[in-house]
């Protein structure tokens, strides 16, 4: 009975949005899932995922649209919201730093998507679309669902105010680190490499000095607007910085390692330094 009252309770717009995110994966799922069982579609190359690093990576990106999904789903359903607070808030901060940026770069990506690609590229074009669509659909539609989630599990953080106190050290090293990644980001946007790498950096580059301002001004005005920027921003540095090491690690390209584990160390503690000035449940 208590199942049905709170399913019933669920809205339409929910629904739609949790299952839009979720319809946004099965691309990219399918791909994957053709890749590691030996399968060639979409590749014009299909020794290009034969590897064991390859594998290991397939499995890793795939098992993180899996959580997607899973998130999507406790962002809808009633359960979601008897899950540890950690446990929700920590893959969807990560999520948030890996979409985000696309979002903002799509019109960058599309750009560059238009333009002829070269012959020797182990994926068909189509692949490049899909993916990238891929993720900035559930960039959009599963932000959204946590929106949602969050206004009704934690309400007093946008209705409350700032809690007393400094950025702290966290706060200093943080921005810090930020500006230093900003710096670094900038350098890469001007160097080498595809228009939609370097439209990634300048975004990656803008969000963290947006969360430097933010935190900086985190007791004026409203509060939750500058956690939103720290959030999305400190998320950009960590997750998109963890990424980036493990391509450099498995690539064999260490150049860009110090900013990246610097920009890394950053987003953690700018978020850190945040979430200790955040308002009570009264």
């Amino acid at each position: 009975m208590t199942a049905a009252v709170s399913a019933a309770k669920i809205s339409s717009s929910r629904l739609i949005v949790c299952y839009a995110a979720i319809l946004g994966t099965l691309p990219y799922l399918t791909l994957k899932a053709s890749w590691v069982t030996g399968g060639s579609l979409g590749l014009r190359d299909p020794s290009f995922v034969d590897s064991e690093l390859m594998l290991f990576a397939n499995l890793l990106t795939a098992g993180m649209d899996v959580v997607a999904v899973l998130l999507a789903l406790a962002f809808t359903y009633s359960w979601g919201r008897r899950i540890p607070a950690p446990l929700v808030l920590f893959p969807i901060w990560i999520g948030t730093g890996l979409l985000a940026p696309i979002v903002l770069n799509l019109p960058v990506i599309v750009a560059d998507l238009t333009k002829p690609q070269p012959a020797d590229l182990p994926l068909e074009n189509w692949v490049w679309a899909v993916v990238y669509g891929g993720f900035a659909w559930q960039g959009i539609l599963l932000l959204t669902a946590f929106v949602l989630y969050a206004r009704d599990r934690w309400w007093f953080v946008v209705t409350g105010t700032v809690r007393p106190g400094t950025i702290g050290v966290a706060g200093r090293l943080g921005s810090t680190a930020a500006l230093v990644s900003a710096i670094g980001h900038s350098i890469w946007a001007f160097g080498s490499g595809g228009m939609s790498a370097r439209g990634q950096d300048v975004v990656i580059a803008v969000l963290g000095v947006l969360a430097v301002i933010a935190l900086a001004t985190v007791a004026r005005g409203r509060f939750w607007p500058r956690l939103v920027l720290v959030w999305t921003g400190a998320g950009a540095m960590a997750g998109s910085g963890a990424w980036g090491l493990f391509s450099a690690f498995t690539m064999g390209s260490a150049g860009r390692v110090p900013v990246l584990a610097v920009q890394v160390l950053g987003g953690v503690l700018l978020m850190t330094s945040v979430l200790r000035r955040l308002p009570h449940a009264a």
